[in-house]
């Protein structure tokens, strides 16, 4: 039999409580030291954390209810293995195991989304956290089952919009809290229930804030005037004895176009809202249901970060132009210039600020039907149809605005599962996944061709279980096709295998080891920037190079690249010896013709061009967490965890890989009793001098939280929670090493939350 070992460091004090968003109706202590055994959706077969042979982490209940915030990343980035790359308050994705963007999949339900996050650092995902039950987090390649975009990870963010199972009793929770850093207010709302064989799930948020407080400036004036410089020599090294008088104006130009800001970050406000219907029928061997969903998220980023010279008058005589939402006019009517006599053409016009206004439409259908003495015991189909948008929306110094660029992306995710029944020591899963997405991008910071992106993937995994041993084998073929239009046209297929094995060492411990073999397809922005559609060979004339704002480069892409080619080989260690649990992690991930983004030493009008290159990388860390369990009375009980990683990410031919998240470790100090918690987490992020080209080094810092919480019995089945928790007390500056716009933005300030739940 096997043992449950827990992977989570969290599990060990699994909050046995139902959250404001989940619909299990537990009894008893709502705080209890209970070893829950997890089941894990993202895994290829229905079985624990312990059990999963995937180096996984599963947040729920009360403890993603105490996380979760207004971005996945920022959700998870006290997480092993796991960091945020965050641009503003607005956005923030999740980096796994130094890895982001087109190589970490954000799944919905196990549905990848169809958004604009990958195109650029700026853009949020199109998945809402708040309304989420559980998420589930792969630390390494995944690209088995979900695809080559999951070369480095997968987060999935799971929810119950289309009910697989029925609700005796109708559940209803409403949650509002406050948080002072941001004077944010967000009110969530969910609805689950049954009539018969029919099953009902509604869901609603809504959030808004101002602007972020922080200590000191925003802008690290002194960290973008190094910066500048290094770029330059560089670009002069580049150019031989090439003339740049013109730079000399730069310190004047920056002084123009990034203000600064003491004690808050500039045009960091924003609202979103959202919510969901979904209905389905249930019965005895099977169900099917489907949902619909809304989401509309504006934010701001900060100011520097996104701002860029252009002639409005020149070049969108023939766009339509349109003036923001009369509220945020007046929200930011105070940072608009009123005395601006010039007239509306915008003529060379710096823009002052920019905001991103989201606007998605999603329609999931669902269904699985289980089969009685066959071969086949389950057939379970996924089907996701997204209409995504955001506008860019330019505001400038004379009040006046324009969208200046609109991106879009419509189209079908569908995943298709049949599980077989086992036969002796083996059993297997089989799947097939279908993509087609139209993306385009329309106006000023169209860097990218309109493409339709098609992929089509099968898959199989079979498992083979004795007493002590399991083990997996996989492979996963993928045809990967991104039509640009005119000559521009990618077309390959990629091919992915694993072999992996958990072994119970004796009944408080196993091992495991995992060897994969994973490709990537390059991403339409990596083939297709800026380059000339009617050779698809050579980028555009000078003229006609576009800038991508939120990286400050002209990014160059290149039709020819091959497919990345990842060997990882990772080992790791799980334990659970009564009062201490814990689990380490060691893997090694060589990946040829690694595709960056390389800084080419020329210019096009003042800004630097990069290069979308290959060649090979190699990723290697470490991760662990333990837990102790320091007393058990009768009515309490504490728990003492430490936890940390590192990654390293260097360039086979010399350097480093851009961006990579600085070590961290930390502890946590948690009591709980029948009704209440509260804990105190510390955690360390050290210095990262580990820099790319034209990279500056970061400083670390400390970030020290505290939560409490409180139930109260009102009445009947009707329970009330009131929660507090204060995060980063001692007012660090934290510039995450890990984000585009470190020296324009730090991360949040000295902030208190206070919220309450009702529950029936």
């Amino acid at each position: 039999m096997k043992t449950v070992f827990p992977v989570r460091l969290a599990s060990v004090v699994m909050l046995g409580t139902v959250s404001s968003l989940t619909t299990a109706q537990d009894a008893g202590p709502r705080h209890e030291e209970e070893r829950i055994d997890e089941i894990v959706i993202t895994a290829p077969f229905a079985a624990s954390q312990a059990e999963t042979i995937l180096p996984v982490t599963v947040i729920s209940g009360e403890e993603f209810r105490e996380k979760v915030t207004n971005s996945i990343g920022d959700t998870l980035r006290n997480e092993i293995g796991v960091n945020n790359a965050s641009f503003g308050t607005g956005v923030g994705q999740p980096i796994i195991r130094g890895q982001t963007g087109n190589r970490v999949t954000v799944l919905q339900n196990s549905l990848a989304l169809t958004d604009a996050s990958s195109v650029s650092p700026d853009h949020g995902n199109g998945v809402e956290p708040l309304l989420a039950d559980r998420l589930e987090i792969v630390r390494g390649p995944s690209t088995l089952l979900y695809g080559s975009g999951a070369i480095g990870g997968v987060v999935n963010v799971i929810d119950n919009r289309i009910p697989e199972q029925l609700q005796g009793d109708t559940g209803f929770q409403l949650e509002q809290n406050y948080n002072s850093v941001n004077k944010e207010n967000k009110t969530v709302f969910r609805l689950d229930g049954s009539v018969g064989n029919f099953g009902f799930h509604v869901d609603a948020f809504t959030r808004d804030n101002d602007n972020v407080e922080i200590d000191g400036f925003a802008i690290d004036e002194a960290a973008v005037e190094r910066l500048e410089e290094l770029t330059m020599a560089f670009i002069e090294a580049g150019h031989g004895d090439d003339d740049h008088d013109d730079h000399d104006d730069h310190d004047e130009h920056d002084e123009e176009e990034f203000p600064n800001t003491n004690g808050f970050i500039g045009n960091s406000n924003g609202e979103a809202e959202g919510g969901t219907a979904g209905f389905s029928f249930v019965g005895d061997q099977g169900f099917f249901g489907f949902s619909v969903s809304t989401l509309e998220n504006d934010y701001g980023l900060p100011p520097g970060t996104h701002s860029h010279a252009h002639g409005h008058g020149e070049e969108h005589e023939d766009e339509d132009h349109e003036d923001h939402d009369e509220d945020h006019d007046e929200d930011h009517d105070e940072d608009h210039d009123d005395d601006h006599e010039e007239e509306h053409g915008h003529g060379g016009e710096e823009v002052e600020f920019v905001r991103l206004n989201l606007d998605q439409d999603r329609y999931d259908f669902k269904g699985e039907y289980r089969f009685q003495n066959s071969w086949i015991q389950s057939i379970r189909a996924s089907v996701a149809y997204t209409d995504y948008q955001h506008s860019e929306i330019e505001f400038f110094e004379d009040g006046d605005a324009e969208v200046g660029t609109l991106y879009s992306n419509e189209g079908v995710e569908s995943r298709f599962l049949l599980t077989r029944a086992p036969t002796g020591d083996w059993s297997g899963v089989y799947g097939l996944q279908i993509g087609n997405s139209d993306f385009s991008a329309i106006g000023e910071e169209a860097f990218i061709a309109p493409a339709d992106i098609n992929n089509l993937s099968i898959f199989g995994v079979e498992r083979f279980t004795t007493e002590r041993f399991t083990g997996e084998l996989g492979l996963r073929w993928e045809s990967a096709k991104v039509d640009a239009g005119s000559r521009c046209a990618y077309d390959d297929d990629v091919l992915s295998l694993s072999a992996s094995g958990l072994y119970d060492v004796n009944e408080t411990s196993n091992i495991m080891l995992a060897i994969a073999r994973s490709e990537r397809a390059p991403s339409v922005e990596e083939l297709f920037s800026n380059v000339d559609q009617s050779t698809c060979g050579t980028y555009v004339d000078e003229e006609s190079l576009v800038v991508h704002a939120a990286t400050g480069l002209v990014e160059i892409g290149n039709a020819g690249l091959e497919n990345e080619k990842s060997s990882n080989i990772e080992f790791g260690y799980r334990m659970n010896s009564g009062s201490v649990t814990g689990e380490f992690s060691a893997y090694y991930n060589s990946i040829s013709d690694y595709i960056f983004l390389d800084i080419t030493g020329e210019e096009a009008e003042e800004t630097p061009i990069a290069a979308y290159r290959q060649q090979d990388a190699t990723f290697s860390g470490l991760e662990g967490e333990v837990s102790f369990t320091l007393t058990e009375q009768s009515d309490y009980t504490a728990v003492l965890s430490l936890f940390g990683d590192l990654v390293n990410a260097d360039l086979d031919a010399g350097g480093n890989v851009p961006r990579i998240p600085a070590a961290k470790f930390g502890s946590e100090l948690r009591f709980f009793g029948d009704n209440w918690s509260t804990h105190v987490h510390v955690t360390r992020v050290n210095d990262q001098d580990d820099v790319a080209t034209l990279e500056l080094g970061t400083d670390g810092y400390t970030l020290l939280s505290v939560y409490a919480d409180y139930h109260f019995d009102v009445g009947g089945e009707s329970d009330l929670k009131l929660f507090a928790r204060g995060d980063n007390l001692l007012n660090e500056q934290v510039r995450n090493h890990a984000s585009f716009l470190k020296n324009f933005a730090p991360e949040f300030g000295r902030g208190f939350t206070l919220g309450i739940r009702y529950e029936y």
